[in-house]
């Protein structure tokens, strides 16, 4: 598939995502607050899920009602192939708003545990992209300084491109980049959102995760873009 090369497609106005068919997970995380089941709006519809620690909440949104609130272990989609990015492009992002500064690991949206896919979050004051490739060794790929301004949403974004370039963006600039051309691993365990994976409360992500999306085989932006100024469409 072609690498969408124009990074300004997405207006307020839009209602359909040329790329919309490549969308393996689409998480609006609307709701009733207090909600532990979260639609994913992609035709992949896979089933995610949260607990009591880990649920919508209608105080904070980017968009819509609500947004996830991970107080625990993050939520959850068990492991598919859809996860599984190869030697391929991808593109991976969120809306995200810390209440207090990352510390430490601070997953945003990983499948990293016990079996290593790839890893999309924070490690103190950096913006960090880990990946495997023999699923037991995590790889720094790119690293980032990045400052949040506390209680405001940002949007964090990672994409790999056809020349195998690796690039971190917040708010649709690139703050750290890097050649990688390594074939992930295709890791067994499940996809997390808002932690990484490996059971600990204390590497979630310190605030709200709303509107995530992961494309698979497209690098939606390859460069600096204007961050989107709606939710992301379903069609």
């Amino acid at each position: 598939m072609t690498a969408l090369v124009n990074p300004f497609w997405y207006t307020a106005a839009a209602a359909t995502d040329p790329n919309f068919a490549s969308v393996v997970l689409l998480l609006h995380f609307d709701g009733a607050n207090g909600a532990t089941s979260f639609i994913d709006s992609s035709l992949a519809a896979h089933t995610v899920t949260g607990s009591a620690s880990d649920a919508l909440t209608t105080a904070q949104q980017k968009f819509g009602t609500a947004s996830l609130n991970p107080t625990s272990l993050g939520a959850s989609s068990a492991d598919s192939a859809d996860w599984a990015f190869g030697a391929g492009r991808f593109t991976i992002e969120a809306w995200v708003r810390a209440t207090t500064a990352p510390s430490g690991f601070a997953g945003i949206v990983a499948q990293y545990g016990s079996s290593i896919g790839w890893y999309l979050g924070f490690n103190g004051g950096s913006a960090v992209f880990y990946y495997s490739a023999n699923g037991a060794t995590p790889l720094l790929g790119v690293s980032a300084l990045y400052t949040f301004t506390l209680n405001t949403w940002v949007h964090i974004a990672v994409d790999r491109d056809a020349s195998n370039v690796v690039r971190v963006y917040a708010d649709g600039a690139v703050i750290g980049s890097a050649t990688i051309a390594t074939t992930f691993f295709d890791a067994t365990n499940a996809l997390v959102i808002g932690n990484d994976g490996l059971a600990s409360a204390g590497r979630r992500w310190p605030g709200q995760i709303d509107e995530v999306r992961i494309t698979k085989g497209v690098a939606r932006y390859a460069g600096a873009f204007t961050p989107p100024t709606a939710p992301f469409p379903d069609a």
